[in-house]
């Protein structure tokens, strides 16, 4: 029987975890106040206060975030964008999903390949939120759109993204080995490798992890098989 390695490995920064869980938990509260400033009944100044603050704490962070982009690693502007191999992953990430997650998960280093182009997007759809709702009450429009209009209709894309979000991290974490949420507090992934491996080279270990092929029958896909190699 083949020997299993397992490698601990951090992949996210301090700082990157900062950035991500201030945005994570100010967009938080940015939904659960503009619902209450939709209802008489809520202390509206109490609300939009908070609401005008936590927007200001999700564009500093947006702003760390932009920093990081700029530092070497997995934070770097150069991850977003993917190569052969990912490409091929995110048709794997796909089958994933409209399996049911029946078809095995593919195997990645640090970014999910499929949501790389969604991740860009969304720090600009946040941007835009933060810089529109500062702006609420201006009379200039963008494109016959009022700022207050163009600030709600980002927001609309910000909770269906964040859903989407939710939703997918709990599966890749249900149905993997890497441990996919606890990494984005503790900063470390788990990397299973078959056979004798003793490289510890984080360049090594990224290559083998994102190049390391996934194979599924039909015949296991009907058994439900559990997650292949991360």
């Amino acid at each position: 029987m083949p020997l299993e390695n397992i490698r601990y490995v951090l992949i996210w920064s301090p700082w990157l975890r900062l950035s991500h869980w201030l945005i994570a938990a100010g967009t938080a509260f940015q939904i659960t106040s503009a619902w209450a400033l939709k209802h008489d009944n809520a202390n509206y100044t109490f609300w939009l206060d908070w609401h005008i603050i936590s927007g200001q704490i999700i564009l500093m962070a947006l702003v760390l975030r932009v920093v990081l982009f700029f530092s070497p690693g997995s934070s770097s502007w150069r991850a977003f964008f993917p190569d052969k191999t990912q490409r091929q992953a995110m048709l794997q990430m796909i089958k994933f999903y409209l399996s049911f997650a029946r078809f095995p998960l593919p195997n990645w280093y640090a970014h999910n390949p499929l949501w790389l182009p969604l991740y860009l997007l969304m720090f600009l759809v946040l941007a835009g939120s933060s810089m529109t709702g500062l702006f609420y009450d201006a009379t200039q429009n963008i494109s016959s759109y009022s700022m207050s209009a163009l600030h709600r209709d980002l927001a609309y894309i910000i909770i269906i993204f964040s859903l989407f979000h939710i939703v997918t991290v709990l599966l890749h974490d249900l149905k993997g080995k890497g441990a996919f949420i606890s990494a984005m507090i503790n900063g470390y992934r788990y990397f299973h490798f078959t056979g004798q491996n003793n490289d510890t080279d984080k360049h090594s270990l990224k290559n083998q992890a994102e190049k390391k092929p996934v194979t599924i029958s039909v015949d296991s896909i009907e058994k439900r098989p559990t997650v292949g190699k991360d």
